[in-house]
């Protein structure tokens, strides 16, 4: 063979290595993922297994995030309002609903649940 076949015979096998993504979420226990993708969110999924999709918990877009066993922290910006949201998300809770926070709620909360979490 010569070169020239060679090289056309990989540039489909090079172009579909990188541009076939692979699940890149991140397991944040307790069926919760961060999903990096744009746009940013926590989802909740059903399944004992992660299938691709579920339940918007914090929604898009999230700048930054932290989480340990029991608490997930997340910051975001309404892509709407453009507003500054915070998160806090108590995996222990079955049915959890989250509300939204403004920083000084948010900063009062993490005193009284004694979340040693940082963003």
């Amino acid at each position: 063979m010569n070169k020239k076949c060679i090289i056309l015979c990989l540039i489909p096998f090079i172009y579909s290595c990188v541009f076939i993504r692979l699940d890149d979420s991140i397991d944040l226990g307790n069926k919760y993922r961060y999903i990096q993708d744009y746009p940013q969110a926590i989802l909740y999924h059903k399944t004992q297994t992660y299938k691709g999709g579920g339940i918007n918990i914090v929604p898009p877009v999230i700048t930054n995030y932290n989480f340990n066993g029991r608490y997930i922290i997340a910051k975001s910006i309404d892509m709407y309002d453009k507003q500054t949201k915070y998160w806090i998300v108590d995996k222990a809770l079955k049915g959890n609903k989250v509300e939204p926070l403004d920083s000084m709620g948010f900063d009062r909360k993490i005193i009284e649940l004694k979340i040693n979490l940082k963003f």
